[in-house]
């Protein structure tokens, strides 16, 4: 079983405050901007009742609290940041919610070993370097149940959202700019994140793999997992006529905003 690695405290500390804002918001609100469309999938498309979960890369644990709130599972939420870990924790202790444990630990060096039904990255995978992504692929791999699968979701780098700095400097696409200009665009509006690691919007947009769903199906079939569903969700599919329609083909790929992929062993 796990156990957390940071004690709460009665008052997260000023650094803090406005990361526990952001993921309250996550947890709380089912139409948060860049989640709304994750929650209304999994609603859909999953049935976690009695199922053992595990949100990797949970983050301050938004999403975690989410699934433990929503379904009566066991739920497990994993990330490197403690920062990230000690809002987490936080949040779990104010709504008392008891089937949800958060550990701070970086599994390239210390390996998970449960296993769990259903494993979720959620707006992660995109911040992990390659060659680790597939590595932590492969292991979550060995972590996965008999007929548990892994969602995951993330905006892709042609995405107008891709750079995570869109609304700081004002303009979508602008991954695309030449870098030494964006880089002066985001010092300039460049502002504190909640996060012992990336502490800041220019860590933060350094940090970007550039995951494309191509790279991503190559690394999970090195991982040894099978794609068994899809979704590229587009601008365009706010049109009624359009809302079930995959436009992941070229030129409309620089129109999706997230994609949404299930894979399994």
């Amino acid at each position: 079983m796990m156990t957390a690695t940071l004690n709460t405290t009665t008052q997260l500390p000023k650094h803090l405050q406005s990361g526990l804002q952001y993921a309250e918001n996550n947890f709380l609100d089912e139409h948060a901007r860049h989640l709304h469309l994750d929650k209304q999938l999994l609603r859909s498309r999953y049935d976690l009742t009695g199922k053992k979960v595990l949100d990797f890369g949970c983050g301050m644990g938004g999403m975690t609290l989410w699934y433990a709130k929503n379904w009566d599972c066991t739920v497990h939420g994993v990330d490197l940041d403690p920062a990230h870990v000690q809002v987490a924790e936080f949040l779990k202790e104010k709504y008392k919610l008891d089937n949800v444990e958060f550990l701070c630990q970086d599994v390239l060096k210390k390996p998970l070993t449960d296993k769990y039904d259903f494993i979720v990255l959620n707006d992660v995978a995109e911040h992990i370097p390659m060659p680790a992504l597939e590595a932590i692929l492969a292991q979550l791999r060995e972590c996965l149940a008999d007929g548990g699968v892994i969602f995951l979701s993330f905006p892709p780098w042609r995405s107008p959202y891709a750079s995570h700095v869109t609304n700081a400097v004002g303009l979508p696409w602008c991954q695309f700019l030449p870098q030494k200009m964006l880089y002066r665009m985001i010092e300039k509006n460049n502002k504190d994140i909640t996060g012992a690691i990336e502490g800041d919007l220019l860590s933060a947009y350094k940090g970007l793999n550039h995951l494309t769903y191509s790279s991503l199906s190559g690394l999970t079939k090195k991982a040894g997992l099978k794609t068994r569903w899809r979704k590229s969700h587009c601008l365009l599919n706010r049109l009624p006529a359009m809302q079930d329609t995959n436009f992941s083909f070229f030129p409309l790929d620089f129109l999706v905003t997230k994609e949404f992929v299930e894979v399994s062993a």
